[in-house]
C-alpha cells in the first residue's frame, strides 16, 4: 500500500506524523511536492521530496494525504488540482487536514461532499466516501479514520487498542 504525503514549505507535519506512522506499518510512505528542494515543515524541519507531483503515477497512488499549512500558493497549482482530480476519479482516498481541506476545494473534489474544515462543521473528521476532512486538533482522530478506510487494522480488538494507546493514553 502507498501513501504519499503532500509536502510544501510551512506543512505542518504534526498533523500528518501520526497517520504516516500508521500508514508505514502496512506498505511505503513518500512524500510529494511541486518543487525538487528541501521543504521546511512550519515546525522547522528539513524534507526532502522523494517524488515531484509531475512525475508521480497516479496509479502508484493508494493514498494522498494533504496536511494543512500556507495553502495560498497551492490552491493555483493546476498541476497538484489535476492530480488530485485524477486520484478522485480513480476512487483513491484522499484525506485533508486543516488548510489542506482549501486544496481538495480548489480541486473541486469536494462539490456535494459532506466534510469539515477550519470555519466549519462541529465533528473533528468526517469522512464521505474516499474523502477523509479534519480540523487541526482532529488530527488523532485523522489518523485512526485513515487507518480505518485503509483498513491497516487487523480487527475491531487491534482498533480499539490502537485508539486507546494514541487518544485516550492507557497503556496496552
Amino acid at each position: 500500500m502507498n501513501t504519499y504525503i503532500l509536502i510544501y514549505d510551512s506543512f505542518v507535519q504534526f498533523e500528518v506524523t501520526l497517520a504516516a506512522y500508521f500508514m508505514k506499518t502496512k506498505g511505503e510512505v513518500y512524500t510529494l511536492s511541486l518543487e525538487d528542494k528541501a521543504l521546511i515543515s512550519c515546525e522547522g524541519f528539513s524534507v526532502n521530496p522523494t517524488v515531484l507531483v509531475e512525475n508521480v503515477d497516479v496509479s502508484t497512488i493508494d493514498l494522498l494525504i494533504i496536511p494543512g499549512g500556507e495553502t495560498d500558493n497551492l490552491i493555483g497549482q493546476e498541476a497538484l488540482l489535476d492530480l488530485i482530480r485524477s486520484l478522485n476519479r480513480a476512487g483513491k482516498v484522499i484525506a485533508g487536514i486543516c488548510g489542506g481541506v482549501s486544496i481538495l476545494k480548489a480541486a473541486g473534489v469536494l462539490d456535494g461532499k459532506v466534510y469539515v474544515d477550519n470555519e466549519s462543521g462541529v465533528s473533528n473528521v468526517v469522512v464521505d466516501g474516499t474523502i477523509i476532512t479534519a480540523k487541526p486538533n482532529g488530527y488523532v482522530d485523522f489518523a485512526l479514520e485513515i487507518g480505518r478506510i485503509m483498513s491497516i487494522y487487523k480487527d475491531e480488538a487491534d482498533l480499539q487498542e490502537t485508539i486507546d494507546f494514541f487518544k485516550h493514553f492507557k497503556s496496552v
